[in-house]
């Protein structure tokens, strides 16, 4: 006896991920910034010494979450203090000589190379608030789907010998280490917010494995992000006022959301459909049990 076909009801789910993609575009684009947060950013920036680009990825590949870089002394002079049993960061500064000028026979400073100097972000600190305090965003509430898609993420990443952490974090909401593996969330957080950052780490976690280098830090997060919105929203929770602040902050250009699609497209697509092959799993082994 054949079985049926059920008909289909709805939209299928990539026309349900291109729809929340779709709806991702059209929030970030149309996202008016707060005038008082680009505000303390500048300020903040103001207040940091400036490093090459060359030091700011050799410190993200120690602390993937580093944002703003200062000196032990720099951040005592802020009123801020580095927290006991921190880890410096170690980036590179020139090495400077005084050598006497053959022409003019005035001493002058020359580059003869370079060495290692301790920096730490300001996620290693604590004491005084600075700018950046007045511009965190959260996202609050407890809801069922959120500890829903939290099991499952939990599953996924355990599956892929992914551990993941709760606990102190410093100022950033979680953050995933290539080169261990691991994620970890900040216990700090609502549990709809947990949710969402998990969800953000686990596609770190997926598609950032191996570091690659072609791909700047602006593409990990919009795709990050972007992918995150769309797994959430997917499953229920509606993460749009963290996430279209958060990717239009990282796109500089007018429309970061369609430079990614396709990536993003890709990426949320592939992990809905994980947490859609572990819930119908579930489902089963429910059914099994019941017989």
């Amino acid at each position: 006896m054949q079985k049926k076909k059920r008909k289909c009801k709805g939209p299928t789910q990539k026309e349900r991920v291109q729809e929340l993609l779709d709806i991702l575009e059209d929030g970030v684009l149309n996202f008016l910034p707060d005038p008082e947060k680009f505000k303390a950013i500048l300020e903040m920036k103001a207040l940091m010494p400036n490093y090459s680009l060359r030091n700011i990825i050799i410190a993200k590949g120690q602390l993937p979450h580093a944002r703003f870089l200062a000196g032990y002394k720099r951040w005592n002079e802020l009123g801020r203090y580095v927290r006991k049993g921190e880890e410096a960061i170690r980036i590179l500064a020139p090495r400077i000589k005084k050598v006497k000028n053959e022409e003019t026979g005035e001493e002058e400073n020359k580059k003869i190379g370079y060495i290692p100097v301790a920096v730490f972000d300001y996620s290693q600190t604590e004491g005084e608030p600075l700018p950046i305090d007045k511009i965190k965003i959260e996202l609050e509430g407890d809801s069922p789907e959120a500890r829903a898609i939290i099991s499952i993420a939990e599953q996924i990443a355990e599956q892929d010998d992914c551990p993941i952490y709760y606990g102190d974090t410093g100022t950033a909401n979680g953050f995933y280490r290539p080169f261990f593996h691991d994620i970890t969330v900040s216990d700090k957080l609502s549990v709809n917010h947990r949710c969402k950052t998990l969800v953000h780490e686990l596609v770190h976690s997926k598609v950032d494995r191996f570091g690659s280098i072609e791909r700047s830090s602006k593409e990990k997060e919009v795709v990050a992000e972007g992918s995150a919105f769309i797994v959430c929203s997917y499953f229920g929770l509606d993460t749009s006022d963290y996430s279209f602040e958060y990717v239009k902050g990282w796109g500089n250009e007018d429309n970061p959301v369609m430079r990614y699609a396709e990536r993003i497209f890709e990426t949320s697509s592939s992990i809905i459909k994980e947490f859609e092959d572990l819930m119908v799993a579930k489902t089963e082994a429910d059914e099994e049990c019941v017989a």
